[in-house]
């Protein structure tokens, strides 16, 4: 099979992503197989386990805009604004970017996990080291001194 891009890989793995909790098989499991993906389909002279996390990590942020489109369920009354005060609003934008920061910490360690499966398992070890621009076989030059 043809390696491909890094971003079409990325897509792809996002859109299985997408597809897997449909299916049945959601959680930790497709966050692994996401970052599996990324990395497998990447070209082996570029491909790491690092595409794993950004893969899983762009998953991340997409769900967390689109808790922001779901509304959550209100009880049918609702506090009055003033009573609660101005440091309750803070206290939520605190946790909001605090629940963000540990989100891709995990999301990424997970699509991390999937991108190491890929590369230790899969990806040969003389293929990953095609990356150096220096070549192996020829000699180290070195200065003769007088």
């Amino acid at each position: 099979m043809e390696k491909i891009n890094i971003e079409i890989a990325i897509g792809i793995s996002f859109i299985l992503g997408l597809i897997l909790p449909l299916v049945g098989l959601g959680g930790v499991f497709s966050l692994v197989v996401m970052g599996f993906v990324a990395t497998f389909l990447t070209k082996e002279e570029i491909t790491s386990a690092k595409v794993g996390a950004i893969a899983t990590g762009i998953f991340c942020i997409f769900f967390f805009f689109y808790g922001f489109l779901t509304p959550p369920t209100l009880p049918y009354v609702l506090p009055n604004p003033l009573t609660l005060g101005i440091f309750v609003a803070l206290g939520g934008v605190f946790n909001l970017i605090l629940s963000l920061i540990v989100s891709l910490i995990i999301y990424g360690a997970f699509g991390l996990l999937g991108g190491y499966l890929a590369m230790k398992f899969f990806i040969p070890e003389k293929e990953r080291k095609k990356k150096s621009k220096i070549p192996s076989n020829l000699p180290r030059r070195t200065l003769k001194r007088a």
